[in-house]
């Protein structure tokens, strides 16, 4: 007997003298192909920040610092409040690292508009001031994590991972 497949002929045979191999053993032969599921890793997308300061060397710095970590990848980086906001409103970062020291700014008037607009999903700042006035006004303007300007690079990676991972 013929059947017509599209155009292919194929002659169907007794199936006690040709049986038909079951249906397991095809896709057995592809999952050979293919990596077991123990060596695949997931790894998550590293957590996008945008960098803000007023002095080139401390953005500089502290990009290159960041990087050490595969986790964390500097997307940018701004010189003053108007190009952080332009910045993070064209990159959308995970957290924005904002030096609250820079001389030319209000920054506590574009970490707000930042916040409020949800530029980016965390904002940590750096300062050198430690008075409650600053934490207050940091926390009112939106600031998720408010750092010392000298913290050690350990904790300013972990101070970046949970701004990062609260956010989510």
């Amino acid at each position: 007997m013929m059947i017509n497949f599209g155009g292919c002929y194929s002659t169907l045979m007794n199936s006690r003298q040709f049986p038909a191999p079951p249906f397991f053993t095809v896709a057995q032969r592809f999952s050979r192909m293919l990596p077991s599921a123990s060596s695949l890793s997931i790894t998550p997308a590293p957590i996008r920040v945008l960098v803000a300061g007023d002095h080139e060397t401390l953005r500089l710095s502290l990009k290159t610092m960041l990087e050490l970590d595969p986790r964390i990848s500097v997307v940018g980086e701004a010189a003053d409040d108007c190009e952080a906001i332009k910045m993070s409103r064209k990159l959308r970062p995970d957290v924005m690292l904002i030096d609250l020291d820079m001389r030319c700014c209000d920054n506590f008037e574009a970490v707000a508009e930042i916040s409020q607009q949800h530029l980016a999903s965390s904002i940590v700042a750096l300062t050198i001031h430690d008075d409650d006035g600053e934490r207050s006004l940091a926390k009112a303007a939106g600031v998720n994590l408010l750092l010392e300007k000298g913290v050690p690079y350990k904790q300013l990676i972990q101070a970046i991972r949970l701004a990062a991972a609260n956010s989510q």
